[in-house]
């Protein structure tokens, strides 16, 4: 009983595969994505995904050198995903996540800086992921609250964390 609430409340190291082994707790679940009721567009490529990471960012010089400023940074999620397990699905529940379209990231490249750059990340259906997150039973289904996408490194050679980079601490002089 205590090891097994002390595995809910700390576990979720072990990937889940399999719909029976699914338990209420932190979990790491490894499966193919399925598209809910609506998807999101992503702005630079255009496709219907269920998930994108948009940066945009320009060159600057400061004190003789070149850095990097980011504009925008933007994590844009459907309202909800599935995500297909061996024997069974889970329902994702995304954060909450602010629109961004095409027409702002014209607006931001119409702003004329030098250097100006932009790319995205985007997760389709049928991509494998490994989602981590908190997983609950909701009725008879489970659902999982999202904190973070892997893309398995296997199935997409850009693959990598689905996240948004960790900022720089600046040096105070």
């Amino acid at each position: 009983m205590v090891l097994e609430l002390l595995k809910r409340w700390f576990g979720g190291g072990k990937e889940i595969v399999s719909s029976d082994d699914l338990r209420p707790g932190k979990a790491v679940l490894r499966g193919t994505v399925k598209a809910g009721e609506e998807q999101v567009r992503s702005p630079l490529k255009g496709l219907t995904c269920v998930a994108y990471y948009y940066r945009a960012w320009y060159k600057a010089q400061a004190r003789g050198k070149w850095v990097e400023r980011v504009m925008k940074d933007a994590e844009v999620y459907a309202p909800w995903f599935g995500l297909a397990l061996e024997g069974g699905e889970v329902r994702v529940q995304p954060p909450r996540s602010a629109p961004f379209d095409p027409q702002e990231h014209r607006q931001l490249m119409a702003r004329g800086f030098p250097g100006f750059q932009a790319a995205e990340q985007v997760i389709r259906p049928g991509t494998k992921v490994k989602l981590r997150g908190n997983l609950r039973r909701d009725g008879g289904t489970w659902v999982l609250r999202l904190r973070r996408i892997d893309l398995i490194p296997d199935e997409d050679p850009a693959a990598g964390p689905y996240k948004r980079p960790e900022r720089r601490r600046r040096r105070r002089r």
